[in-house]
């Protein structure tokens, strides 16, 4: 049965109270964490219990605090300059010296609720919009491992001044979204960013485009009822040359290289090109091959209206699962469509599975390819790792971690680590499996692409590092030093998200020095590395 007990103020449960009396408040239980609530803000959080940390301190400014396990629960009202002290005891032998103590309030991690009342319009007022900047800028202050390794401070701060005080007197959260993604794409970290707040009635440019890393030309994959042919070369947009505009849109695409951003900016062509020049009609102006100069007048539509007419007449774009694989008995191999890094223990049964039947049917050839791979969790490419590579392995060499109390707060996940820098360097090796155990005794290649990026990036790195196979195609988007890891946070007035590093990660074998992506052993466009692949299985018969 569980025991329920309140602990006023006047009570002073302090180490040396009043009363002389140094018995504390405890609260049992048998798990890693307790749940927490304050009284104005009822959402459950779980609080880590850290024995090494003395006390381990929860700051808040709300006037009662509830703290509850499966076996325990204490009740603390709150006052002004208050410190109430308890033990968490785990397992009836750690003792964690936890204290509640009340700390004036910080607006911009406990904002005002008059600061997030927004007027029937949906619009922002000036204070509303600038106390959001704030917010935004203190909590990657406050997250990240080194906000200004890619722009100085000065820079940073000059920026932001200047569109704070350029703000109108109210705005739209998409303009104010429009505002700050530049200046947060001046971080240089493709994984800390904006999330564009739109919905299905939100409108677009109705045409979906391919920009051509290289050459920087640009062709229309598809457009609106099909209004431009497919594979129609683009040359400007209502006057714009489509290298201006190229150079424009960049800007409000975060990442580490240009042929990366680039990459992201052919995924989000439509909403983008919109949201920078919103105009209320396009002019494109288009070539097919060498013909004559065509003009075509297409006006912004709703994501909604546009996802039935943009893709061509007849034609459905395929959910693609996270992986697959397809044999190819006529050129003796198999490729595995390799997306998305997710969810480790159903990669293991995938993995299991494949490799079966490439014993089965005697396939000494795998293609991976990661081309269109933006990541995820990187376990994922272990359980992968174990069945390809011939040696010990390892994805990662050295992590700095960075916990502050703002990190612990805004995470979705409980963080069990009391704030400050962490290095942590792995020294241990992963095995292989062995041949009994499945281990694949074929050949691999490796399909990369300027898009290649966080997880899949790693896993290409590591790929090469300790010779598993051969790497085809582009160098990756990912870099072999990059930030990572991120948190989410969403701004308290406009509700737009951000998404911020809180992790510094070096790939195993990359140093500070040389910082860039896997690089290919067979450098070709992405678009021929599959043709390549199966060249050098052929060679190799």
């Amino acid at each position: 049965m569980k025991r329920t007990i309140c602990f006023l103020c006047i009570l002073a449960l302090t180490v040396g109270n009043a009363c002389g009396q140094n018995v504390l408040p405890i609260i049992r239980t048998n798990k890693s964490t307790i749940t927490f609530f304050e009284k104005e803000n009822p959402k459950k959080r779980s609080w880590s219990i850290n024995p090494q940390v003395r006390p381990d301190i929860l700051d808040t400014s709300a006037s009662q605090v509830t703290f509850y396990s499966e076996k325990d629960t204490l009740i603390f009202n709150v006052e002004k300059d208050g410190i109430y002290d308890f033990i968490v005891l785990r397992n009836e032998r750690d003792t964690a010296y936890t204290q509640v103590r009340w700390n004036s309030e910080n607006p911009l991690e406990n904002p005002p609720k008059w600061i997030q009342k927004i007027s029937s319009s949906g619009l922002l007022s000036k204070k509303q919009a600038q106390f959001d900047i704030d917010a935004l800028i203190y909590t990657i202050g406050e997250v990240h491992p080194n906000m200004f390794h890619n722009i100085s401070q000065g820079e940073f701060f000059t920026q932001v001044n200047r569109i704070k005080e350029s703000l109108p007197d109210s705005i739209s959260p998409i303009n104010l979204y429009k505002n700050l993604v530049p200046l947060i794409v001046n971080l240089g970290d493709g994984h800390t960013g904006l999330i564009m707040p739109y919905d299905n009635q939100t409108l677009v440019l109705p045409v979906q485009v391919n920009v051509d890393v290289n050459s920087l030309i640009m062709t229309v994959k598809s457009s609106y009822d099909e209004i431009i042919p497919q594979g129609a070369t683009i040359l400007s947009i209502n006057g714009k040359s489509y290298k201006t505009i190229l150079d424009e849109m960049k800007t409000f695409i975060n990442g580490e290289r240009d042929f990366f951003r680039i990459q992201r900016l052919n995924n989000s062509f439509p909403e983008l090109c919109h949201l920078v020049y919103n105009a209320e009609k396009y002019e494109i102006e288009y070539r097919i091959g060498k013909r004559e100069k065509k003009i075509a007048t297409l006006f912004p539509a709703s994501i909604k209206e546009t996802k039935k007419h943009l893709l061509p007449k007849g034609k459905k774009e395929a959910r693609k699962k996270a992986y697959s694989f397809t044999l190819m008995k006529e050129k003796k191999c198999a490729v595995m469509d390799f997306r998305s890094f997710d969810n480790p223990d159903k990669m293991k049964e995938f993995a299991d599975s494949m490799f079966t039947t490439l014993r089965e049917n005697n396939i000494k050839h795998l293609v991976i390819d990661i081309r269109n791979n933006g990541g995820g969790n990187s376990k994922v490419g272990d359980e992968l790792f174990k069945y390809i590579s011939s040696t010990p392995f390892n994805q990662f060499g050295n992590t700095v971690i960075r916990i502050t109390p703002t990190t612990k707060r805004i995470a979705q996940y409980p963080i069990d680590m009391a704030p400050g820098w962490y290095f942590h360097n792995s020294l241990e090796m992963i095995q292989p499996l062995t041949v009994e155990e499945g281990h694949f005794d074929g050949k691999v290649y490796l399909l990369t692409s300027n898009y290649t990026f966080s997880s899949a990036s790693v896993f290409s790195w590591a790929f090469k590092h300790f010779n598993m196979g051969t790497v085809i195609g582009e160098e990756t988007g990912g870099m072999n030093v990059h930030f990572g890891d991120i948190l989410y946070y969403k701004l308290p007035v406009s509700g737009i998200t951000c998404y911020i590093s809180y992790k510094r990660f070096w790939n195993y074998g990359a140093n500070e020095q040389n910082i860039h992506g896997t690089l290919p052993d067979h450098p070709v466009p992405q678009a021929e590395a599959l043709e390549k692949a199966l060249k050098l299985i052929k060679r190799d018969m």
